[in-house]
């Protein structure tokens, strides 16, 4: 169980984003928050909200432009991967509830948010 998981007896991991690192190697990743994470190889890293976002750093111009390029690198070279983002949560004007937009088998499908189910 990580620091994402069953936070005050809720399943709270929809909220958070998981990269992992998949070079062979132990590596450094600078653009991983806050400043900067050290990976084990084939190891996941977990952080608060979509990694884009909290790689951007707030859209804080420098450090967002070296520590995006610095992702799209890490993609492109195959040392690490996105395993999860949050799933988008959309109000269903009708019903008035929020659903989440998931993938189940392949197919698009709307669950309720995490938050709503108790551990």
């Amino acid at each position: 169980m990580t620091h994402s998981e069953y936070v005050f007896g809720r399943d709270l991991t929809c909220l958070y984003s998981t990269v992992k690192n998949i070079s062979g190697g132990k590596l450094k990743f600078g653009f991983l928050p806050p400043h900067g994470r050290e990976v084990n190889d084939a190891t996941e890293f977990t952080v608060f909200g979509n990694i884009l976002d909290a790689v951007a750093n707030g859209f804080d111009r420098a450090c967002s432009q070296r520590n995006i390029a610095g992702l799209e690198r890490a993609i492109d070279a195959q040392k690490i991967e996105i395993v999860n983002t949050p799933a988008p949560i959309l109000k269903d004007v009708t019903l008035g509830d929020g659903f989440m937009i998931v993938l189940d088998n392949g197919s698009l499908s709307v669950d309720d948010p995490c938050w709503e189910s108790t551990a």
